[in-house]
């Protein structure tokens, strides 16, 4: 995933590039809410869409209403498809917007108007999306109620834990670095072991 400010970066290129060249099952999503931080699209390329530059790098490249999430969902499970069965990777643009400025820092009446935001808040995906399943018969008033109390839930329990301090160990510096750690890496881990443990017998003695 990446923002569309972030595809005027030199590594979205490369890896695109990358990909394509040898055929990676990687599927490139780009959320293009219109602006990288203030900066609208129109100062960041001159290509008709982002999807375009595809072409470019010998992939495939989707366009598809962001806040459309059975759109969304269809794409995705396509180019996913499409990579698993070793056709190699696809770029797909997500058209959305980002409706509150990007920080608290972020003054975003400097660079939009309040009509445009509006326009696009009667297109939020979540209201679209319960609508559509409404309409259909498929959601009623005890469903959104239950998705509402579900996704606090989460949140409640993502804030409880970004708020507990992490028990780190230092020797996982060394885990998951190479499947065959090198001899300098076994020697780099015993070195810190070593450290760890006379630090600890320092301070066992000093109590």
């Amino acid at each position: 995933m990446v923002g569309d400010g972030g595809t005027s970066e030199g590594d979205f290129h490369e890896a695109l590039n990358f990909a394509a060249v040898w055929q990676a099952p990687v599927v490139f999503l780009v959320q293009n809410n219109g602006f990288a931080i203030s900066v609208p699209l129109a100062k960041q390329t001159a290509a008709p869409s982002l999807a375009h530059k595809a072409v470019g790098y010998g992939m495939p490249g989707r366009l598809v209403d962001g806040n459309d999430a059975a759109a969304v969902h269809e794409v995705l499970s396509d180019a996913v498809r499409h990579a698993r069965a070793g056709g190699g990777p696809t770029l797909v643009e997500a058209i959305t917007y980002r409706v509150d400025a990007h920080t608290n820092a972020d003054d975003a009446t400097r660079y939009r108007g309040d009509a445009e935001v509006e326009t696009w808040r009667e297109h939020d995906p979540i209201q679209l999306l319960e609508r559509e399943l409404t309409e259909r018969g498929l959601l009623d008033e005890a469903g959104k109620q239950a998705a509402r109390d579900a996704a606090e839930a989460m949140a409640a329990d993502l804030r409880a834990h970004m708020n507990q301090d992490p028990a780190l160990d230092p020797m996982d510096l060394f885990a998951h670095v190479y499947a065959e750690p090198t001899p300098q890496l076994r020697e780099q881990q015993d070195q810190l072991r070593a450290e760890l443990e006379a630090e600890s017998e320092s301070e066992g003695t000093h109590r």
